[in-house]
């Protein structure tokens, strides 16, 4: 799901006229806004903003703090750690 960086975004309105989703994209305090219930992640708002103000949502900072916080944990070092003598080193 795409999202606005709110610090980039100059409100030009150009990912509104990309989106083929009539209210996916509307204007919030001059700044754009995208609707999760009705966008359907064509990606066109993407290629459509000048300033890449439109982001991933795997950029988005308030998604990874907490959700999926032991994640990086168990990648890191959870489930393998204990295995390091058995592998071929």
């Amino acid at each position: 799901m795409p999202w606005i960086r709110e610090d980039m975004c100059t409100g030009c309105g150009l990912c509104i006229k990309a989106c083929p989703v009539e209210g996916a994209i509307v204007m919030k305090a001059d700044k754009a806004y995208i609707n999760d219930a009705l966008c359907t992640k064509c990606g066109r708002c993407f290629s459509a903003c000048p300033v890449n103000a439109i982001r991933p949502n795997s950029e988005n900072p308030s998604l990874r703090s907490g959700r999926c916080g032991g994640m990086g944990l168990r990648r890191g070092g959870g489930q393998g750690k204990g295995m390091g003598g058995q592998g071929g080193r």
